[in-house]
């Protein structure tokens, strides 16, 4: 069986929950792209320091065959695409009472046989209460980071029966389950 695990670190989330009780003050997007996405970085900014969520490909095995695959970083270090772009500013200025991660695992089995054990992050999401703001891996191998808020927004996330029912070879199965992860 193969494992693959690229969700956010262990660091990562070590950070993240670090800001458990402070201001998110407001995130940056890039207005150039779809609405209510933002391609390659978003920049949030919690408290006076600034955070980035980066959604770069690396070429990784994808169940059987190389493709380029949208891995998730968490970080404080301001990457030159940043400068590039012209981002817009959305404020929140609210309280962060909770950061949930939604860890995303896809299965590909042959008869009873596991080949592939595909782990990610496909979704940080900011709960302030009564409201609450998610950033998605929409696509695993887009590098758009897709934002939504109001309540529940792990409701809405992309539909793991979208991968369960991909055009599979003859004899394989696929399996795909979700966990929330909280960080208070």
């Amino acid at each position: 069986m193969k494992t693959i695990d690229i969700r956010l670190t262990d660091n990562e989330t070590k950070v993240l929950r670090s800001l458990i009780g402070k201001k998110f003050e407001s995130f940056l997007y890039d207005s150039f792209n779809i609405v209510n996405s933002s391609s390659q970085a978003a920049q949030i900014n919690i408290e006076g320091s600034v955070y980035y969520i980066y959604s770069f490909t690396e070429p990784l095995d994808y169940f059987g065959k190389i493709d380029d695959v949208s891995v998730w970083t968490w970080e404080s270090e301001r990457y030159p695409v940043v400068d590039k772009k012209r981002f817009s500013e959305q404020p929140v200025q609210k309280i962060i009472n909770n950061i949930i991660l939604v860890q995303e695992n896809r299965r590909l089995y042959k008869g009873k046989e596991q080949l592939y054990d595909f782990w990610h992050t496909r979704a940080i999401i900011f709960d302030f209460g009564k409201y609450q703001l998610s950033f998605e891996k929409l696509i695993w191998y887009s590098e758009d980071i897709l934002f939504q808020g109001g309540r529940d927004p792990a409701d809405h996330l992309a539909k793991i029966d979208d991968f369960v029912h991909s055009d599979w070879d003859k004899g394989l199965k696929a399996k795909c389950s979700r966990e929330k992860v909280y960080l208070a």
